[in-house]
């Protein structure tokens, strides 16, 4: 999983066609006593959530000893231990050192010995998802936005050796490191394959894909950061639970953390689904906390770029490009004066 810039976009055609069914081939049944074995806790119902991602089989677990519920996340039906599991307890272990609200991992197990899957345990959350519970209005969607960017600039103080995709190997001994030399090195990963595919599929011609190319080179200076420091990637409204007022209650999803610049943070979250515009209030939450670097917009736009590649990239292969989706390309193609 190294090798890869985005873990839904670069998946394997094989661990696709199997993660479809990856419900069906769990037996839930050994829920009761895996949490046991893990935390000691007695499971006495578990369902699942009403909305999941793509990856994992996941469920809600009430339990005797406690009001609130566990939740149970297991990988099935891939081949490798998925080490990433290590790494999201060893990242939100210590973003939850800095104050920031995030999801708390329990326990982690990848060793395939008792259960011939990866699993953890985590503590399921206060509150509900921004996504699909905000009922708010402009001003209460503005603090949540305002609020985000502050924890980004604290998760800031968190730095690393190296860049890119966390090395799987060395989170099993405990240690967070990069896995690339540089901030561009990583950004490069997977891009002329995901260029190459627009192109193929027609969303954009060889000439745009030439150009597309051509801007990573001509940006390469702005992409030059001393030092990799934390980013979540994955700030999508879904994965931010609140207490349905203006109070983020917990940031959790942490599986496509890398070492890099904070400015990939604050330039994909307006790619996902959001209820207002919120890059204006983003930056001044941000700003709040540290100061923004020299060409700080110069990097919005290319780390936005190099995002909606991939997620184009995603649309495609999971049959789930539409307009909305399209007009998310555009933008991000309007700074460099490109177009579909």
């Amino acid at each position: 999983m190294n090798d890869i810039f985005y873990p839904v976009a670069h998946r394997t055609q094989e661990e696709i066609e199997v993660l479809k069914t990856r419900y069906e081939a769990f037996d839930d049944a050994v829920i009761p006593r895996l949490v046991k074995d893990a935390v000691g806790l007695s499971a006495t119902s578990w369902v699942k959530p009403a909305t999941w991602g793509t990856s994992h089989v996941t469920y809600i677990v009430s339990v005797k000893e406690r009001a609130r519920p566990v939740v149970f996340r297991a990988t099935v039906g891939i081949a490798e231990p998925e080490t990433y599991m290590v790494v999201e307890k060893l990242v939100t272990d210590q973003v939850a050192m800095l104050g920031v609200p995030v999801n708390r991992i329990m326990y982690v197990d990848i060793s395939r010995e008792t259960y011939p899957f990866d699993f953890q345990i985590q503590e399921a959350l206060e509150g509900s998802d921004i996504e699909d519970n905000f009922h708010g209005t402009r001003e209460d969607y503005d603090q949540l936005s305002f609020d985000l960017g502050r924890h980004i600039a604290t998760w800031g103080d968190l730095s690393f050796a190296k860049f890119g995709r966390f090395d799987g190997i060395a989170a099993l001994s405990g240690k967070l490191t990069g896995t690339k030399e540089s901030m561009y090195e990583y950004v490069l990963v997977r891009l002329d394959e995901d260029i190459r595919y627009l192109a193929d599929h027609q969303v954009i011609t060889m000439k745009q894909a030439s150009s597309i190319r051509a801007l990573f080179e001509t940006h390469k200076p702005v992409m030059s950061t001393g030092i990799g420091t934390l980013v979540q990637y994955d700030l999508a409204d879904h994965n931010i639970m609140f207490d349905g007022d203006r109070t983020i209650t917990g940031i959790f999803d942490w599986e496509a953390a890398v070492v890099g610049d904070p400015m990939l943070d604050l330039a994909s979250i307006p790619t996902w689904k959001t209820h207002f515009p919120r890059e204006e209030k983003l930056l001044e939450g941000y700003r709040s906390v540290r100061d923004l670097p020299n060409f700080y917009q110069e990097k919005i736009h290319i780390y936005r770029l190099r995002t909606m590649l991939w997620k184009m990239v995603y649309a495609l292969r999971a049959g789930i490009l539409n307009e909305d989706r399209k007009k998310k390309f555009d933008t991000a193609l309007t700074p460099f004066r490109l177009h579909r």
